[in-house]
């Protein structure tokens, strides 16, 4: 019988100058027998925020005219989206999430509680979706929760590299070969949020099975499994995102391939990369629609 467990870490509260590595050894010694050959370390990027003082103080941040242009016209607070502003390398479109749900029937399906829902998207008001280290991001990462107020997290840069250094340290001093992944939270899911990979070290990122034949001798579409981002969604199961206080997930008794690549090394997009990929969507898709499907989509 095939089975892997996923053992959820407390860390105590991290603060800047923090040594996370000595926190996640220090937990997995006492609550999961230490670190064991081919584990795959699944940490939030907020933990790491914190450790490496990427916050931002939001009151402090002075307005351009662009941040407050947007925000006119979002609703948003107009530091808030300097601070979008400062941390991206461009914002793509906007959505316009508390006028969405204030419009929606009920509330019911996504909280238990719809007026604190909307009281919540209220404060978000609109979600830009912006490109930072090559990935989509929603509002360029930004944080607040769990944080003191008026305080905001920013996903560390390059987190392939982060992610490396992170394995290469944890080996360095329990012997043990592993993997590590570095996790965000982003809306990409009709039915909710979802735990994503920003950066990895020590597993490949996909399947590779794309082509491959089906039971009927068949070359399938499908097979091209994101072995990180299954990773990433099942350790969020014990990760939770409010106040369950688990940042770390040991994944044990998976059977992976070993690599030295990132996720940055497959998904990675430059701005005018995401420009083609959404125009030849939208050239395609009035072709084969027709005008009237592009009026509609606009109007």
């Amino acid at each position: 019988m095939k089975k892997i467990e996923l053992l959820g870490l407390k860390l105590p509260e991290v603060n800047t100058g923090d040594d996370p590595v000595k926190l996640i050894l220090d937990a997995s010694g006492n609550q999961a027998g230490g670190i064991s050959d081919d584990d795959v370390l699944v940490i939030t990027s907020k933990i790491l925020s914190k450790a490496l003082g990427y916050t931002i103080e939001i009151e402090k941040l002075i307005p351009s005219k662009q941040a407050r242009r947007i925000a006119e016209v979002t609703g948003a607070k107009p530091r808030f989206i300097q601070a979008i502003l400062d941390n991206s390398e461009e914002v793509l479109f906007a959505i316009p999430v508390y006028k969405l749900a204030s419009r929606a029937e009920s509330l019911d399906k996504a909280a238990r509680d719809p007026e604190k829902a909307l009281a919540a998207l209220k404060n978000t008001s609109c979600e830009l979706i912006t490109l930072r280290d090559g990935l989509f991001s929603a509002n360029a990462g930004l944080d607040s929760s769990n944080h003191p107020a008026g305080i905001a997290s920013v996903p560390p840069s390059k987190p392939d590299e982060l992610a490396r250094r992170i394995r290469k340290e944890i080996e360095d001093r329990t012997g043990h070969r592993i993997a590590v992944i570095i996790t965000d939270t982003e809306w990409i899911s009709p039915t909710g949020t979802l735990d994503c990979a920003r950066g990895s070290s020590g597993i490949q990122v996909n399947s590779r099975k794309l082509g491959e034949a089906d039971l009927y001798g068949k070359p399938k579409y499908g097979g091209l499994d994101s072995i990180v981002d299954e990773i990433a969604g099942a350790s969020a199961l014990l990760m939770g995102q409010t106040s369950e206080g688990i940042p770390v997930v040991i994944l044990r008794g998976l059977e992976y391939k070993r690599s030295e690549e990132g996720v940055a090394d497959y998904f990675q997009f430059k701005s005018k990369g995401a420009r083609r990929i959404v125009r030849e969507v939208i050239k395609t898709s009035r072709k084969a629609l027709g005008l009237r499907w592009l009026l509609r989509l606009v109007f």
